[in-house]
């Protein structure tokens, strides 16, 4: 089994690529997402001794073609002959490879046939780099959240829709147009699944709409929640099974001087002319939210109308 905490990243490159891509690749890794404080995705830390640090659950290593220093040469040795030809054609290549020497590992090789396309190739794929990086971390929270067994679909006769929410999500709050599950454990986050449903207009249904409504069940069933508008972030949201809008930020309680972060997604179903608010709420004053966020947003992405 691999080692280390799932947002950490050791990353092995030669002293002269480490100088100019460090800076970039740490924006990059360690963007923010703002929960009630500044949340990084990721840590990075430089790793030097490969033998040290190899079985280590994220690592990233750089490689110059061209170099003979020790990082490159060890990757070379490592690939060399598979990947010799697309270096020759392409000049850069991004390898990501999974357990490579551990279970639940994710190495990525980053490859350039010169120090000048290496750092490039660092640069221009910044995107993909973060994307493969957080892909794993989202496979790896989805891999935790469904050792639990989930709810079965009798759960939810009643309803027009369903979900893989595991079971030690206790049912909340329930009424006509509103359901709701709580996840609460000793040292971990307090995580609320919701689903509210209202029949509107298509041309009712927005952007306004979702911020409005998340103002109103917010305040309604969470006993005087609310957020301030300089503190969301408003965006479009698409899945697999529908096309909508995201809400996200921090919530606030004055009742109870208490307050977390908040995600909310909203589509409409032109079948049956509803409006579908599904929401994600965090409570954690002593801890970081994003992983919670994450798996709230996993749930959530696993719902699905009858």
């Amino acid at each position: 089994m691999s080692w280390g905490h799932k947002q950490t990243v050791y990353v092995f490159a030669d002293d002269n690529v480490w100088k100019y891509a460090k800076k970039p690749l740490m924006e990059n890794l360690e963007r923010f997402h703002f929960t009630t404080e500044n949340e990084s995705y990721f840590e990075l830390k430089r790793a030097e001794n490969i033998e040290q640090f190899y079985k280590f659950n994220n690592l990233i290593f750089f490689c110059d073609w061209q170099s003979n220093d020790q990082i490159s040469e060890y990757v070379k040795k490592q690939l060399g002959k598979q990947i010799e030809p697309e270096i020759k054609r392409n000049s850069v290549a991004i390898y990501p490879k999974d357990n490579l020497w551990a279970n639940d590992q994710f190495v990525l090789f980053l490859i350039g046939d010169n120090e000048r396309n290496l750092l490039t190739l660092n640069l221009t794929m910044a995107n993909n780099i973060f994307e493969l990086m957080t892909n794993k971390l989202k496979q790896r929270i989805k891999h935790q959240i469904y050792k639990t067994p989930i709810y079965s679909t009798s759960s939810f006769k009643n309803l027009a829709w369903s979900a893989e929410i595991p079971k030690n999500y206790i049912r909340y709050k329930s009424d006509k147009n509103f359901t709701s599950f709580l996840a609460r454990l000793r040292n971990k986050s307090d995580r609320y699944f919701s689903v509210y449903s209202e029949k509107i207009d298509k041309a009712t249904f927005g952007r306004e709409w979702l911020k409005i409504k998340r103002a109103e069940i917010s305040w309604k069933y969470y006993d005087e929640d609310f957020f301030k508008e300089k503190e969301i972030k408003l965006e479009k949201y698409n899945t697999a099974e529908f096309n909508g809008w995201k809400l996200s930020g921090r919530w606030q309680n004055l009742k109870y001087a208490v307050g977390g972060a908040f995600q909310s997604f909203a589509f409409y179903d032109e079948k049956s002319q509803t409006a579908y608010l599904i929401d994600n709420s965090v409570y954690f004053p002593e801890g970081y939210k994003l992983q919670s966020l994450i798996e709230l947003e996993i749930i959530s992405n696993s719902f699905k109308l009858k």
